[in-house]
């Protein structure tokens, strides 16, 4: 049998996607930016570039090593083991393909690392060159309001240790016997966090950690991310997981008090009974705007912010109310 691989203190910086596409070399052009990092990039489609995306990886002329590794399909927890299995690394940085880090990087997340905390993580912030229609969806994640306590995944807090954070952003040192769960398709960081805590470590957030992560589009790409989100977290709260919270299933309250809302104004009662049930709903409707207000850096962005926020938060909540309801596997 031949001897193992000795592992390598290069950082494996691993990048999980399905199809090839532009955002794919953004974020190798910004990975080789990257100061004071010994790194070599994984890229994991499920297939090997066409000759024409070879060309275009190749006229990046990137100093960094870029290895290339087709996994056939598979969802990103599938493609993260393979580069855990395969990659002879002691730290890893996890990323997006639609992401792409902050020159100091590496630089910041190495420094953070401790016996026991081996997994770094930071907000990942909407790029400000992101069209209006992406910026918008990003407010809402900026949000106390619009994401809830995981706002901070969005927006720089101070230094603070976490339960849960997306794989977007993340510095792992490797932990004996831990991968990703490959049943689910969403979800799974949130899984691999509460491993790491309970293998009694420690998970540190830090605002300078920085990746720029692309913002999904409003309005249906953006309803459907949100959607599966309120899916997976129905779901895992009906399941009793420790990574489901009680703050979650407030969009999905909202959700079902607007067609109540409805009905009662449509049933002739007295008049402060209708006012009084719609006092909620001007809270609302006061919040969402001040919110759109305070983050939006022009005018034009603040009625698409006003709007994904009440697209986001109905998308959510039917799906957590589906995902609580209708008992089925984490997607």
């Amino acid at each position: 049998m031949a001897p193992e691989a000795p592992i390598s203190d290069s950082v494996c910086i691993v990048v999980p996607f399905t199809e090839w596409h532009e955002w794919v070399l953004d974020c190798v052009r910004e990975c080789d930016k990257l100061e004071e990092a010994n790194a070599t990039i994984w890229l994991l489609p499920n297939a090997a570039p066409t000759p024409e995306w070879e060309e275009r990886l190749k006229a990046l002329e990137a100093k960094i090593p870029v290895h290339i590794e087709p996994t056939g399909p598979g969802n990103p927890a599938v493609k993260r083991n393979v580069a855990l299995k395969k990659c002879h690394a002691r730290i890893f940085g996890f990323i997006d393909s639609d992401a792409f880090p902050r020159s100091d990087w590496i630089k910041n997340g190495l420094a953070l690392l401790e016996d026991d905390v081996p997994l770094v993580t930071g907000p990942n912030l909407t790029p400000t060159h992101d069209p209006v229609s992406r910026r918008a969806s990003g407010h809402v994640m900026e949000s106390r309001f619009g994401f809830g306590a995981s706002y901070i995944r969005h927006t720089p807090v101070s230094r603070q240790f976490v339960h849960e954070m997306p794989t977007c952003n993340m510095l792992y040192r490797r932990v004996d016997d831990l991968l990703f769960r490959e049943e689910h398709d969403t979800g799974e960081d949130m899984i691999f966090c509460s491993e790491v805590r309970g293998k009694g470590f420690r998970i540190v957030y830090d605002p300078e950690f920085v990746v720029y992560h692309h913002r999904r589009n409003i309005f249906r790409p953006f309803m459907k991310q949100f959607y599966f989100y309120g899916l997976d977290k129905g779901r895992l709260t009906r399941g009793g997981s420790d990574v489901a919270h009680v703050w979650q299933s407030l969009p999905a309250m909202i959700t079902l008090y607007l067609p109540i809302a409805v009905l009662v104004w449509l049933i002739p009662l007295p008049l402060w009974l209708t006012g009084l049930f719609s006092v909620p709903l001007l809270a609302y409707a006061g919040i969402i705007l001040f919110e759109s207000i305070r983050l939006s850096t022009a005018a034009k962005e603040i009625v698409p912010t006003i709007l994904s926020f009440i697209a986001g938060h109905l998308s959510y909540g039917w799906g957590y109310i589906r995902g609580f309801v209708v008992p089925g596997p984490v997607s």
